[in-house]
């Protein structure tokens, strides 16, 4: 039973399904499904589906509010606020990138903080809702701490993840999405799941040693790992400061952990989404004309194994691969979606495995 190929419409209604018994709106739950069905296409499996069971125990115990008022405020020409209300991080997020292209198609440049949120999910789904407008996209969050300071013991910097999304022509956008740590702390809880050790340099012990035991994990290295760690922990702190002080939100960690116990308390999360027009510096003819050459130019390039791809090309040939054979569900997903389904009486996913 693991490993199993479910197809995406399937999937789509189950979870539509459930949103809706939960009462979240039409707009919000399609917005939800949206980014976490994306996220699983392109193969970001931590961040898509896999997500789901836990914001159902939020909804369930209050922490994200099934019918926020989220309201956007403009406070400089091309910079606007959003508070989310404690709602979903993805609904909000989608749409402060909609009022970010909006106010970079009259100024160059549209900066949106996204205030009192929550889990948004894999940024790289709202830079490249921006991108699809043929605009640039970048998108930031913080969380709570997961990551040491470099040569550090206790957990101080969340995940901290960066986004970049750029048009291109006749191929799908360039897209950027990686956490600020060695890994996402999704990939700790899998490997837990899975019965399955760690690579080493990724993620330290309670004493704040190096440990490929995802058990004996409670923090992770910095992008760069134990030697290099100074490179991911400046990018991390970069994002903490514009996702906690700038926009006057509480920097990471003093949040309240997302991993629980307390489901029932909102975490006040802050995020940034950024799109820049285009043709405030060049035109798009030529921007095109240049990025095709670059992608070419890249793709000519030798490799050491297989093909050199861009930025985004593996998500791209993943989701083309998946919406056609379905996405996978291990044993734990599989076991997760089945409770849901009974604990609701729907009698729906039981029926798809």
């Amino acid at each position: 039973m693991t490993n199993q190929l479910i197809k995406v419409k399937k999937i789509n209604s189950f979870l539509i399904k459930v949103s809706s018994i939960l009462q979240v709106p039409k707009k919000d739950r399609d917005l939800l499904c949206k980014s976490l069905v994306g996220a699983s296409l392109r193969g970001v499996d931590s961040h898509g589906i896999r997500l789901f069971p836990h914001y159902v125990k939020c909804l369930e115990e209050g922490r994200i509010n099934k019918k926020p008022e989220m309201s956007f405020k403009k406070t400089m020409p091309a910079i606007g606020i959003l508070n989310a209300d404690d709602g979903f991080g993805h609904v909000a997020a989608y749409l402060a990138s909609k009022e970010a292209i909006k106010l970079a198609k009259k100024n160059g440049v549209g900066i949106v903080g996204i205030i009192n949120s929550s889990h948004y999910g894999a940024a790289g789904a709202y830079t490249l809702e921006i991108s699809e407008k043929n605009f640039i996209g970048l998108s930031f969050t913080h969380s709570d701490a997961f990551a040491v300071p470099h040569n550090g013991v206790r957990p101080f910097h969340g995940t901290n993840p960066y986004s970049f999304s750029a048009p291109l022509k006749g191929l799908k956008p360039l897209l950027v999405d990686f956490a600020s740590t060695t890994i996402p702390w999704n990939k700790v809880m899998r490997a837990r799941n899975n019965k399955t050790k760690l690579d080493k340099d990724l993620a330290l012990d309670k004493n704040g040693n190096m440990t490929t035991n995802p058990d004996k994990a409670v923090s992770l290295f910095p992008l760069g790992g134990e030697l290099f760690g100074h490179k991911g922990f400046g990018l991390s702190s970069s994002i903490e400061v514009l996702c906690g002080p700038f926009l006057g939100m509480m920097h990471g960690f003093r949040l309240l952990s997302m991993i629980g116990p307390n489901f029932s308390t909102p975490r006040k999360l802050g995020h940034l989404v950024m799109a820049i027009n285009i043709n405030s510096i060049t035109t798009k003819k030529k921007y095109f004309s240049n990025m095709s050459s670059y992608i070419k130019d890249l793709k000519k390039q030798k490799s050491r194994k297989q093909e050199i791809l861009y930025p985004g090309e593996k998500e791209w040939k993943e989701e083309k691969l998946r919406t056609k054979k379905g996405i996978p569900f291990d044993f734990e997903l599989i076991n997760s979606f089945l409770e849901i389904d009974k604990k609701y009486n729907l009698n729906y996913f039981n029926k798809l495995i």
